[in-house]
This record gives structure tokens, C-alpha cells and sequence, in this order.
């Protein structure tokens, strides 16, 4: 069977994907396999689509720049979602993720009252957004790499280890899944 599809990889992506991974691997908060489930990776697929959308309008109304602090943001805001999915998920409610503190830093936390104690304890989207803006001003990045496809795929990241992050907690909490 022939297949005629252009395949490419994406070294960027790859070095993005990385910046969160290793914050993870820096706070131990994965040493295998992360945790993930079809209704997780479905949300992921939702919530990004909106950042897109809203990044887009962002970008509409005030061009292209995003300043550290609104990169940070936007990792707080993807820790409290991932949050909000995974109570989501383990209460078989489905997610209406709201926009709110995508871009000041305000992101609400509608999640289990075990994970909300748990996550205002944790540093991890700060350490996720250092690194990402540490490797994104660094000679490293390969030259053409589209800052915002880049943070995007952090993005991702961020999300998939923070599911990984409350179940994980959930579990060693007696939840039973």
C-alpha cells in the first residue's frame, strides 16, 4: 500500500513539549507512564481549540506580542482546566470550560475540593512557563519556529501532566477510578 502523505517532524514541538516535561520531571510529579483517558484526551482536543480561537482574537485586537507574564497566564489557566477536567471527568459532568483568566492571570478553579487544596500548594505552571520562556529566547530554538504553535504544544503538555498530576493525587487519596 502506497501513501502518498508528507511526513514531517517537528523538532520545536518536540523542544517545547520538552520545557513542560522537564518542569514535571524537576517537581517529580512523573517518573512512568502519564495518565490519560479518551474523555482527557477529548477535553485536551476542546480546550485548545478555544485557546486558538481566543489567542486569534487576541491577536486581532493587539497584535502579536505576548509578554511573559501573559505566557504564564496562559499555563495557569491550563492547570486550573486540566483541573476542572478531571473532576469533570471523575463526576461524569461534561466540561464548559470557561475562558475566564486565559490572558490576566485570573483563571478561576473549579475543581474537587482535593485537588483545589492540592494545586494552590504547587508551583508547577510557574516552573511550565519559566521554562518555555527560557527556551523560547534561547539560541536553541530552531531557526522559523512559530512562537505561538510552539506554546501551544507547552500548552498541551501542561494539560496532559496536569490530568496526570490530580489523578494521581485522586489515587493516592483512596479515590477509586
Amino acid at each position: 500500500m502506497e501513501n502518498n502523505s508528507t511526513f514531517s517532524r517537528s523538532v520545536a514541538a518536540q523542544q517545547a513539549a520538552l520545557t513542560v516535561i522537564e518542569a514535571a520531571q524537576k517537581g517529580e510529579f512523573i517518573n512512568g507512564p502519564v495518565f490519560t483517558a479518551p474523555e482527557l484526551a477529548d477535553a485536551e482536543k476542546e480546550l485548545m481549540l478555544k485557546i486558538l480561537t481566543a489567542v486569534a482574537d487576541k491577536r486581532r485586537r493587539d497584535g502579536d506580542s505576548l509578554d511573559d507574564e501573559t505566557v504564564s497566564s496562559m499555563f495557569t489557566f491550563v492547570f486550573a482546566r486540566a483541573g476542572e477536567a478531571v473532576t469533570n471527568y471523575v463526576n461524569n459532568q461534561p466540561n464548559e470550560f470557561s475562558m475566564m483568566g486565559l490572558f490576566d492571570g485570573k483563571a478561576p478553579l473549579y475543581t474537587d475540593e482535593r485537588i483545589t487544596g492540592y494545586f494552590k500548594k504547587l508551583n508547577f505552571p510557574g516552573d511550565c512557563a519559566q521554562n518555555f520562556w527560557d527556551w523560547i529566547h534561547s539560541e536553541s530554538v530552531p531557526q522559523g519556529t512559530d512562537p505561538l504553535l510552539a506554546l501551544m504544544e507547552s500548552l498541551k503538555w501542561c494539560f496532559r501532566i496536569t490530568c496526570h498530576i490530580a489523578v494521581t493525587f485522586l489515587r493516592e487519596n483512596g479515590f477509586r477510578f
